[in-house]
């Protein structure tokens, strides 16, 4: 009952006057629908292959080395492709290059 009512808030908030930044992807398997509300990132994905549903909620918070994400998620259905719960994970940013400074290394690296 909790899921169904999580997942019924997403779905609301994401097609809500509140939303920015809404994004719509339609592939072969699932329809995807995605937007901000204020700090949070709300996700739906709609499998209509599988017998699945699931929706995110998600916080980035800036770090001093990077970006650490934060969130929620909910799955309805028999087949559940991803996994229901809380998941972290910290994205770190890319190193920095110098102008010309070469990306690989050397030429001598390569033997080719």
């Amino acid at each position: 009952m909790f899921t169904q009512r999580l997942f019924n808030l997403v779905s609301r908030l994401i097609f809500s006057r509140w939303a920015r930044g809404y994004e719509a992807h339609h592939g072969a398997c699932e329809d995807t629908y995605a937007a901000r509300v204020g700090p949070l990132h709300l996700e739906v994905n709609r499998c209509f292959v599988l017998d699945h549903d699931d929706a995110f909620i998600s916080i980035r918070v800036p770090l001093p080395r990077g970006k650490l994400h934060l969130g929620y998620v909910v799955c309805l259905g028999e087949d559940e492709i991803r996994r229901p719960g809380f998941y972290t994970y910290l994205q770190r940013p890319l190193p920095r290059v110098q102008p010309g400074q070469a990306v690989f290394g050397s030429d001598e690296e390569f033997p080719f």
